[in-house]
């Protein structure tokens, strides 16, 4: 625990899966729909499904997303952002009167991290939840000052966790020759959000496109991986 509600571990996969799961994800980043979920009594249907399950289990249902970010995010929290966006395209705005539904938490494992990276930090504010009635795609938010805030510099194989609707933003990574960022971020959820009823697979990352879509990606035995 590096502050209350905020959790960092280090090396969480044995060598052989996160060397593994680094291949996967790097080859196959672009094919990986923007929202994915994994409803809590299913079969994993994919390789990433059985390493987020590795890692904590079959108690809830799992939102999961998969990210190569190198500019800079907007500070947010983790909530029912997809049904947000969708909304968005639609009507142009966020729906007011949207509920704000919030997982029971976030897991951020870095994957393919350019050793020569420059910026890409995690900035975490442990004592600045979701403030109701803000949108979640907040381009509005400030940082109050005075803020306390955690930078966390991405490291291979190391997670972050956190179980508070907190905001958090990635700094822009500063050097041109860092060429990868990859996290697989992940939330666990005591029941099946709306957006999450009819479709478990969602894409793409453009706000004007997002349609629900088919996906499946190899299952381990079918990349021969270990």
């Amino acid at each position: 625990m590096i502050k209350e509600n905020i959790y960092y571990s280090k090396n969480v996969l044995d060598a052989g899966r996160f060397r593994d799961l680094k291949d996967f994800c790097t080859t196959h980043c672009g094919e990986i729909p923007t929202y994915n979920f994994c409803r809590r009594q299913q079969e994993s249907s994919n390789f990433i499904e059985e390493i987020i399950r590795h890692l904590i289990g079959r108690d809830h249902h799992v939102e999961y997303w998969v990210r190569d970010q190198i500019d800079s995010t907007l500070f947010h929290v983790d909530a029912n952002e997809l049904q947000a966006k969708i909304d968005t395209a639609k009507y142009g705005k966020e729906d007011t009167e949207m509920v704000v539904q919030f997982p029971l938490n976030t897991h951020i494992l870095y994957i393919n991290i350019d050793e020569k990276m420059e910026g890409g930090e995690l900035l975490l504010l442990p004592t600045e939840e979701y403030i109701i009635g803000r949108p979640i795609l907040d381009e509005r938010y400030r940082v109050r000052e005075g803020s306390e805030m955690l930078v966390v510099e991405p490291r291979e194989n190391h997670m972050v966790l956190f179980d508070k609707p907190i905001y958090h933003a990635i700094t822009k990574v500063r050097n041109k020759s860092a060429k990868r960022r990859i996290s697989l971020m992940f939330s666990s959820w005591g029941y099946v959000p709306d957006i999450y009823k009819d479709h478990e697979h969602w894409g793409n990352y453009s706000i004007g496109d997002i349609n629900p879509t088919k996906w499946k990606i190899p299952q381990a035995e079918e990349l021969e991986l270990k």
